[in-house]
């Protein structure tokens, strides 16, 4: 009898903690969603897409690329930066410009007709969108049908709740940014894998790879891997792309995006305080840049070799846990899982420039340890709580709490700027996790 209560109030808990994750999950979406639109900045970064998207609808290419006369990667003159003046701080001397390949203007392309705050509450109702399918994506992919249906639902409202209240997630709507845009088709990809339809994941793949750069590193994954029908996608949906930038601005336009490309990346690096990566890290405690400008300062060189020393640490590592795949009688797929997970910490802790919302990335490998550690016998309650810590240091933005101090007391008390790198920390315990994971699996001992 008395187990019988105990079943009944534990199928309560169980109810009850599903409903009220999935309420206060899709209550602080939508929130968020809406009143974001009240903020001093939305949008601030969805200006220069928008004036792109006008620009091509006009046939008026030129201050697209002509990156040499107008400022390079920052605009410091010219249509840009009088289109950031209209909307925000008519005083700033430099802008953010188009810094995609050309081939992605053509998103923005039928926003061109509305004006900037029409267009941004548009681009937001995308992003949501966007949003809610990288949920459906991951949840699909990562389906269990050997659960029971409660603890399918459950599963469900932790997946709504982890993806639905992520702050990258919400800072990607704020800002009025593409994250969301290319992290969903990085889902679709992902999804396609779990389908077994190798070479339409590499396709999807392939579109994003020209946007960022950085996801290039899946593709050289599935290559060592020797899984070459997802390569062959992901070139054949990479040169799609390169073919309608050439279409669009030319060789002269594409040569001139290249060129600033590579001129940023010999740059010494930008100390903001939403710079989440080895070298914002670095940046943060190492340096006095001002944390609240975007904007290149020199670093010594023995700074540089320090951030290379760090970058080649953690590839070994990871080349070092994922160095063979499983065998037969493993798990093929929560080894590749786990691998994808490893790709995309390089991804954003080893580039330069890592701003807080790319952390939206961070959504699989928090599903991928949440079901590893959820169904692994040789979970451990010290593992759930190390989840637990980091999730705690990613899911906000540390400078949050930070930013009503005055802006000299950053500069002054080191303890402060090393704060600023929080969800930085997350992110190395979460590396963490997921390398011990890989190394459970048994391909990977």
């Amino acid at each position: 009898m008395g187990e019988n209560i105990e079943d009944r109030l534990n199928s309560r808990a169980l109810a009850l903690t599903m409903g009220l994750l999935l309420a206060f999950a899709i209550a602080i979406f939508l929130y968020y969603g809406l009143d974001t639109m009240n903020d001093p900045v939305f949008s601030i970064d969805f200006v220069p897409y928008h004036l792109a998207g006008r620009l091509l609808a006009q046939g008026d290419l030129e201050p697209l690329t002509n990156y040499a006369e107008t400022g390079g990667f920052f605009a410091t003159s010219g249509p840009f930066l009088d289109y950031f003046h209209e909307f925000f701080y008519p005083q700033s001397t430099y802008a953010t410009r188009w810094v995609y390949l050309p081939a992605y203007l053509w998103i923005f392309r039928p926003l061109a007709g509305l004006d900037f705050p029409a267009a941004s509450r548009v681009w937001l109702a995308v992003n949501a969108l966007l949003t809610l399918a990288c949920f459906w994506l991951l949840w699909s992919a990562r389906r269990l049908s050997d659960l029971s249906p409660r603890l399918k639902f459950w599963r469900l409202a932790w997946f709504a709740f982890l993806v639905l209240t992520f702050q990258p997630v919400l800072s990607n709507l704020w800002h009025g940014q593409v994250t969301a845009l290319i992290f969903a088709c990085f889902c679709l990809s992902y999804w396609l894998l779990h389908r077994e339809r190798p070479f339409a994941a590499g396709l999807a793949l392939g579109l994003i790879v020209p946007f960022k750069f950085y996801p290039v590193l899946f593709v050289l994954y599935f290559a060592w891997r020797r899984q070459w029908r997802v390569v062959a996608g992901a070139l054949v949906g990479g040169l799609a792309i390169m073919l309608v930038s050439l279409l669009t601005v030319g060789w002269q336009g594409n040569l001139a995006y290249f060129q600033v490309v590579l001129s940023e990346l010999g740059g010494g690096g930008i100390p903001a305080f939403n710079n989440q990566s080895i070298s914002g890290f670095l940046m943060h405690i190492f340096t006095q840049g001002d944390v609240f400008a975007w904007l290149d300062v020199s670093v010594p060189f023995w700074l540089t070799g320090l951030r290379l020393g760090l970058v080649l640490l953690l590839l070994g590592l990871v080349v070092w846990a994922m160095r063979r795949p499983p065998s037969p009688d493993s798990d093929v797929t929560d080894a590749r899982d786990l691998d994808l997970a490893l790709v995309i910490f390089i991804m954003l802790l080893v580039s330069p420039i890592t701003w807080y919302h790319y952390y939206v990335w961070l959504l699989l490998p928090l599903t991928v340890l949440f079901d590893r550690l959820f169904l692994s016998p040789q979970t451990s309650v010290r593992q759930i709580a190390w989840l637990a810590l980091a999730y705690g240091l990613v899911v906000v933005q540390g400078m949050v709490v930070l930013r009503p101090l005055a802006a000299q007391s950053l500069q002054d008390v080191w303890v402060l700027r090393l704060l600023l790198s929080q969800s930085f920390f997350g992110a190395i315990l979460l590396l963490g996790l997921t390398l011990k994971s890989r190394l459970q699996v048994e391909g990977g001992k």
